[in-house]
């Protein structure tokens, strides 16, 4: 059933409906990016933070190689292979950990903004109230006022 046909006046939409609509929408949108944002940000540091585990493995097995080739006194083109892999995986472990410290300081600085952002949104949940208020107010019947007794009871003779 419509609003129409159960007898009611169907709503006008108004510049205050419009305004509380747009700040209701608005606070939504707000905390959803958010979240959003702090979700993906954790989950790009936690790939790095994986993927620094993963290299570390790499880099501590091609020392290991390294060493049983530098005791078995390995060829020159042996040595030279093991020390060119280990040198290349730290400074991709290099690389990985710069990566990884711009991360932390891009969440560190996307958590303040988060922060700030829903503080300074809170005007929004203020102003709702007020429209909310108003809307109210202007929708509510007008109640007749009780008359007034004159100031002066003796003159009204």
């Amino acid at each position: 059933m419509t609003e129409q046909s159960k007898g009611r006046k169907p709503r006008v939409s108004t510049p205050l409906h419009l305004l509380q609509t747009l700040t209701r929408t608005l606070n939504e949108h707000l905390a959803e990016a958010c979240e959003k944002a702090e979700r993906d940000a954790r989950k790009a540091l936690e790939k790095l933070n994986q993927q620094h585990a993963k290299l570390d493995g790499k880099l501590a097995e091609a020392r290991e190689k390294l060493a049983e080739r530098e005791q078995q006194d390995a060829g020159r083109k042996s040595l030279d292979k093991a020390r060119t892999k280990v040198a290349e995986l730290q400074a991709a472990l290099d690389q990985l950990h710069s990566s990884r410290s711009a991360a932390e300081q891009y969440t560190r600085q996307l958590q303040s903004d988060v922060r700030q952002t829903l503080r300074l949104a809170k005007s929004l949940d203020r102003l709702d109230t007020q429209v909310t208020q108003a809307i109210d107010k202007r929708d509510a019947p007008v109640k007749p006022r009780p008359a007034r007794a004159a100031k002066n009871p003796t003159t009204a003779a």
